[in-house]
């Protein structure tokens, strides 16, 4: 698979995180997370700013909030972007994307969990408040696991689906 097709099925998956996340779906189970990582893993570094897009489109029209919380949002996607960048120059298989998937949902629990105790208040600034706001957060952390999972396994098993020589090859026959 040439450079080309690979942006082009980035594309394709950029286009249908944005609708996914602009439609009715459980809350945070969207591509969005797997765009970032299949985006850091697949598309050369100049494209790279393809899934920043896709959330920036996406929060402009379901709407934006503390510019702190974002910001730390967007650096936390960024860090997973770059963390699958890493896994390409390292080799991958489907052990490390599954738990590049579970590791950058587990992070992004942790910072914007933090990050809205922080600056969205309703709870204490201490310890005792901290842990609520993790604790509040936990319902949204399982669908968020299951969507960066899920979406993950479609986009690179996409991926190395359309890198199969055979496939690329072999047309398609309908014995009728």
């Amino acid at each position: 698979m040439n450079k080309t097709h690979t942006i082009i099925l980035a594309l394709v998956f950029a286009a249908m995180t944005i609708i996914m996340r602009l439609t009715p779906h459980p809350w945070n189970f969207s591509p969005m997370g797997a765009l970032f990582l299949f985006s850091g893993f697949a598309l050369p570094r100049r494209w790279m700013f393809l899934p920043l897009i896709a959330l920036s489109a996406t929060d402009v029209i379901i709407g934006t909030y503390q510019w702190q919380v974002m910001m730390i949002v967007y650096g936390t996607y960024s860090v997973m972007m770059f963390s699958a960048y890493y896994i390409r120059t390292q080799g991958y298989g489907m052990a490390s994307v599954l738990g590049l998937s579970i590791g950058s949902a587990i992070l992004f629990f942790i910072t914007t969990n933090f990050a809205h105790w922080m600056f969205f208040g309703g709870y204490a600034h201490n310890a005792s408040g901290l842990m609520s706001a993790y604790a509040a957060g936990i319902p949204f952390f399982r669908n968020s696991l299951l969507g960066y999972v899920f979406y993950s396994a479609v986009f690179f098993g996409v991926y190395e689906l359309a890198k199969t020589p055979v496939l690329l090859k072999q047309k398609i026959r309908l014995d009728l």
